[in-house]
């Protein structure tokens, strides 16, 4: 069953009791009627409101027990009516009450049940012992006890409903409400019990006297609350005092903090109280006592919890779930009712914060207690900073033991009569001397030998009469060498005697270690030289990648040893004469320089075989006869491919090498597998051409053999290269080769040589089929700068170009010498031949002769290189003008052929 409906069911066994007990009062102990004025009845009401209104809160977890003036009201009522109207006159009185307070129907019905209980017991007590006409003494007397009765039956009511509530046993609840019982349950009924006799003595002489006890009862809630105020400030007094002393006993607070934490949660009546302390690292270590268990932790100085915050706060403050504010959402969220909190600060250094939670016991003046909390924050800030303050010069003094003592440097003091006072570590390495057998000694430094570095005697023993003390002293320890010691002195005095300080290093070493640092040096220039050496190297072996329309190339080369950036592992590209791309990747065995030489020798082999138009399946076999006959010994393997940007057409041949790859543009991986025997290993040659067409971003991946045996197993490294290959696929080329070495060695032991060389084809640029250009008159750079773009041009288009470059070159030679201001040289394609157009703005037609188109004359040597124009034309015209010349050339450039992998040039 849940709290809420196991007390629902107490407050109605409540009610039906209350309504037992009245009943029964008004059947069985009904007193015979009264002399007293009915219409007194009126005047108790309001006076049982006034009573309830005027009390002292005692809080209790989340419930508060009021300390109200009830009974002194209810006094007069059960002295003079009968069981049923007292019970009336308490319910009306309890409704009004219920109003006017904005109770829950809960706690309502409970108070109303509580109370109606309580005065329906007194009266049957008090109606049932009694008697009409006896003495008033005796019927004052029985009053008393009737308002025991009242007093046991709340407080019985109040303890059980907590009992009820909270889920706990009778004595329990009793043990937590001990600081309310005496001075409030005995303490209060007592003063209720005498001011209700002065009540019920007034009302018996006058009953109009009624009307007064609302002034009586101001009074004495007035007096009371006064009272109980006063208690509680010696108390917070009595218990700062005591805080404050059990903090400040010991040399370190923080050594008490726990003993401190309980005295500040019973000084002020709290369930938990914490101290927040401002610590290097931009933290607040927290020390917190809560149900008798103490703990601590750390929080951010800037963070947003309940601690940070409190912290951070200036000024006191004070707060509670019930308030609206901030501060109502992080009591919650950390599992507390209320708070106070003052900040501890030191000479205007904030250092800290303390706070008290879920506060209990008699409800005091929030001003006041936060002025009590605020004077113990001050005397613990002042105290903690006290003990702050001796942990640094402890933690200085401790250091600096730590230095004299762990310190290479030997540092030792003399007397003013030349004992040795102190002798550290230091000295002890040193010297060979341990503390031990030097302290209180004078001559120490003469068993030393201690000298200058002429050979002066010294005796620091004497150092009060000595004028000056030498930097620098040799010595001679027992069973060793001398030592050159470097010193450094000075004086220390209390004012009444001086202490030599002495700090001493032995600079033996130095000298040693300059001797080793020169040699270091020239081992340095020496490996400077040969990184030089190796620099020139890899730019002399790397060729430059060559400009091909249609395709992008790029490689990279990791070296197996850093400090040795050269081996077998070379390449090479080149466009052969028919237009081809020719590309090689080799692999010598062995590393360093020897190996890169080797590896140079096939590349350039194969690159004269390739040029000499040699057969691509014949490659191999070619290279290996070429060789053995310089080195029997070396051995290599290579692939080599011939790709055709404009074709896409790639072909492969391999001598021993590890597959290469082709990379399509949708990240797909295969293997082009062009068996063969390696360089200088029996059966050299390729077996076969594999042929492979290239799509526009499609690629080829050649490598050695480091990038697939890192792993170890050969097998699973050539997976994961086409693994890593296909993920970055659509990579530049560049980038390409670099991602792809880097994932393939990554976290791999590195054991060989790793080269990866990438050709991806591109779409080829269209050529235009004209192209002209500008020259000026004199000047030479520009007619040379158009005569290499024609030739660029022709080969753009594949087509011969030196007798169209020839053509071109005399015209514009001829031109120039014309022309005023400006010649132009145009060219076109048509069919087999190129067309070349050069303009002048030279002399018209009477020049014509002059220009030397006609034959030259005998025994002269100019004018003969138009004559080779004509020579080697199909077609000459010239057109003179009285603003220009032009002469128009068609010279025969037929497309260059390929048979067979060889160049096939057409004849004139």
């Amino acid at each position: 069953m849940s709290a809420r409906r196991r007390v629902t069911c107490y407050v109605l066994a409540l009610v039906i009791a209350a309504a037992a007990v009245t009943w029964l009062g008004f059947t069985v102990g009904q007193r015979p009627s009264t002399t007293y004025p009915w219409w007194t009845l009126a005047f108790f009401a309001p006076a049982l409101v006034a009573a309830s209104h005027l009390s002292v809160r005692f809080r209790h977890g989340d419930d508060v027990d009021l300390l109200t003036l009830h009974e002194a009201v209810l006094a007069p009522l059960l002295f003079a009516f009968g069981t049923l109207p007292v019970v009336c006159t308490v319910v009306v009185a309890q409704i009004g009450v219920s109003v006017l307070a904005r109770r829950s129907v809960t706690k309502a019905v409970f108070n109303l049940a509580q109370l109606a209980l309580a005065a329906a017991v007194g009266s049957l007590v008090f109606n049932s012992l009694a008697l009409q006409g006896e003495p008033r003494l005796a019927t004052i007397g029985w009053l008393i006890v009737a308002l025991v009765c009242v007093g046991a039956v709340n407080n019985a009511a109040f303890t059980l409903v907590l009992a009820i509530s909270g889920g706990r046993s009778v004595p329990a609840v009793l043990r937590e409400l001990k600081p309310v019982i005496v001075p409030g349950w005995l303490g209060g009924w007592t003063v209720n019990v005498i001011a209700g006799l002065l009540f019920v003595l007034a009302y018996e002489s006058e009953p109009a006297a009624v009307v007064l006890f609302p002034i009586v009862l101001i009074a004495l809630h007035l007096a009371y609350r006064e009272r109980a105020a006063a208690h509680a400030d010696r108390q917070r007094f009595a218990g700062l005092r005591q805080a404050a002393r059990t903090l400040s006993q010991p040399i370190r607070p923080l050594d008490a903090v726990d003993e401190f934490l309980v005295e500040v949660g019973d000084c002020f009546d709290a369930k938990a109280a914490a101290l927040l302390l401002r610590s290097d690292g931009n933290v607040y270590n927290v020390y917190l006592r809560h149900a008798g268990r103490s703990s601590s932790f750390t929080v951010p100085a800037d963070g947003l919890g309940l601690e940070s915050v409190l912290a951070a706060q200036p000024q006191p403050v004070r707060a509670a779930i019930s308030e609206p504010g901030a501060f109502a959402a992080l009591l919650l969220a950390a599992g507390w009712r209320d708070c106070m909190c003052a900040p501890l600060v030191d000479e205007e250094r904030r250092i800290g914060a303390v706070a008290v939670f879920d506060q209990t016991g008699i409800e005091r003046d929030s001003v006041a207690e936060l002025a009590v909390l605020e004077a113990l924050a001050r005397e613990t800030a002042h105290t903690i900073a006290r003990g702050l303050l001796f942990d640094e010069v402890m933690d200085e003094r401790r250091k600096l033991d730590e230095i004299v003592s762990s310190t290479s440097d030997g540092i030792f003091t003399l007397s003013e009569n030349g004992d040795v006072l102190t002798w550290n570590r230091g000295c002890e390495q040193i010297t060979g001397l341990p503390a031990a057998r030097v302290l209180g000694r004078r001559d120490v430094f003469r068993e030393l030998d201690a000298r200058t570095a002429l050979g002066n005697r010294v005796d620091l023993a004497r150092w009060a009469q000595a004028q000056s003390l030498p930097a620098e002293i040799l010595i001679t320890p027992p069973g060793s060498g001398d030592r050159r010691l470097s010193c450094s002195t000075s004086t220390a005095s209390d004012g009444l005697t001086r202490t030599l300080v002495v700090v001493a290093r032995d600079i033996t070493p130095a000298e040693r270690y300059q001797e080793l640092q020169q040699q270091f040096g020239r081992l340095v220039e020496a490996q400077e030289a040969q990184r030089l050496v190796v620099d020139h190297l890899q730019q002399a072996v790397a060729p430059e990648p060559p400009s091909v329309e249609g395709a992008e190339i790029a490689v990279a080369y990791v070296a197996s040893d850093p400090s040795s950036p050269t081996g077998g592992d070379l390449f090479d590209w080149r466009v052969l004469p028919s237009g081809e791309l020719h590309v090689a990747v080799v692999d010598v065995v062995g590393h360093g320089v020897a190996a890169t030489k080797d590896a140079l020798t096939v590349i350039h082999t194969l690159r004269f075989a390739a040029v000499d138009g040699t057969p691509l399946e014949q490659m191999v076999t070619r290279a290996d006869s070429l060789l053995s006959a310089q080195d029997s010994e070396l051995v290599a393997t290579a692939v080599i491919a011939r790709f055709s940007p404009e074709t896409g057409e790639l072909r492969v041949v391999s001598g021993g090498h590890p597959p290469a790859l082709v990379v399509r543009a949708n990240g797909e991986v295969t293997q082009v597998r062009a068996a063969g025997g390696a360089i200088g290993w029996p059966g050299v040659g390729s077996d076969d051409v594999a042929t492979v067409m290239l799509g526009i971003n499609d690629a080829l991946v050649l490598y050695t053999d480091g990038l697939i045996e890192a792993r170890k197993n050969v097998l699973d490294g050539l997976e994961a290269l086409m693994s890593h290959a296909g993920d970055i696929a659509a990579l530049p080329a560049e980038q390409f080769v670099n991602e792809l070495i880097a994932r393939s060695l990554r976290g791999a032991d590195r054991r060989d040589d790793s080269l990866a060389l990438v050709v991806r084809r591109t779409r080829v640029r269209e050529i235009p089929g004209r192209a002209s250009w500008d020259i000026l008159p004199g000047d030479l750079a520009s007619m040379q700068a158009a005569r290499h773009q024609l030739r660029d041009w022709l080969g753009s288009h594949r087509r011969r170009g030196d007798d169209v470059v020839l053509v071109a070159g005399e015209l514009l030679a001829n031109a120039v010498v014309w022309a005023r201001s400006l010649v132009v040289l145009g060219v076109s394609l048509e069919a087999d031949t190129v067309v070349i157009e050069v303009s002048d703005d030279g002399r018209g037609d009477s020049a014509l002769d002059q220009r030397g188109l006609a034959l030259p004359p005998n025994g002269s040597e100019k004018g003969w290189g138009l004559v080779l124009v004509r020579a080697v034309s199909q077609e000459v015209q010239t057109l003179s003008t009285d603003v220009g010349t032009v002469v128009r050339c068609v010279v025969p450039a037929p497309p260059v052929a390929r048979t067979g992998g060889a160049l096939a040039v057409p004849t004139l």
